[in-house]
């Protein structure tokens, strides 16, 4: 069964219009989203083809305390851990026969869920959600999507309203997204185990500071990174667990530039 990376979703607690305001200053093409009405959240987008970045937060606490949804759930939860990239999706369209996989491997499921966005024009776009959950509490399942019409409709449909659109600063692709892990060959086994993706051979990377395994994926790869001492990667692991904590776009250029976005770390390549 098929999959690709879909989005990051980071989590704010605050106007996602303000992440979406730093990223601009930095050159990215940014929007806003729309309002989950019955969640109560919201959310501004940033993509590259049809894999973005979504900044999430709560717009009505009293309707979002009582969703049913898991991510809603998880932003309202880590309040206390603040502020920072959350949790990942992956687009299917087979969530059907996920579910049942899930379930037979002993997992807990909720969903497929139906989801919906209004957005600022007042149109809606809607899609499925499909959440698992082990014994194993430290590493977070991705969540899986399947968007109501296919990938070539929705690229058409985001240029054309102008949410696709090339970035000032160059970047045309995510080329990966770090995830902290205390035991690196653990969290690859993981990998295999929930989403049938393999990590590559371990190498270091001494900028981040860490000894890592990349996953190659559609739209996006992931870096797993145990760190190897003082760093980018033993500092996220510390304050905020096992989960996702820098994403790097590729562009032109071997110039690297950085900005750290409400607790989270977003890099990218210039001339």
């Amino acid at each position: 069964m098929k999959l690709s990376f879909d989005h990051l979703v980071h989590f704010l607690y605050r106007p996602p219009l303000e992440a979406s305001d730093r990223l601009k200053k930095a050159g990215f093409h940014t929007v806003a989203g729309g309002r989950h009405e019955s969640w109560g959240t919201y959310n501004s987008l940033s993509y590259f083809g049809l894999s973005y970045v979504e900044f999430l937060a709560v717009e009505f606490p009293d309707i979002a305390a009582s969703a049913e949804n898991p991510l809603v759930r998880q932003l309202v939860a880590e309040a206390t851990v603040g502020e920072g990239m959350g949790q990942l999706a992956f687009r299917t369209d087979e969530i059907e026969r996920w579910a049942e996989r899930f379930e037979q491997r002993g997992y807990q499921v909720t969903g497929p869920l139906p989801g919906s966005r209004k957005r600022e024009d007042g149109t809606f776009i809607q899609w499925k959600m499909l959440f698992a959950e082990g014994a194993e509490k430290q590493r977070r399942i991705p969540f899986l999507i399947q968007w109501d019409e296919s990938d070539e409709a929705r690229v058409n449909d985001l240029t054309r309203r102008g949410m696709i659109a090339p970035h000032e600063n160059g970047s045309q692709e995510i080329a990966y997204i770090a995830l902290a892990t205390g035991n690196l060959d653990e969290a690859a086994r993981d990998w295999q185990e929930w989403l049938g993706l393999v990590a590559g051979e371990e190498f270091a990377d001494e900028r981040l500071q860490a000894k890592c395994r990349r996953i190659q994926c559609d739209g996006a790869d992931l870096l797993l990174c145990q760190p190897m001492g003082a760093g980018v990667t033993r500092d996220a692991l510390s304050t905020r667990g096992e989960r996702p904590f820098l994403i790097r776009f590729a562009g032109p250029g071997s110039s690297v530039h950085s900005a750290g976005i409400f607790g989270g770390n977003y890099e990218w390549s210039s001339i």
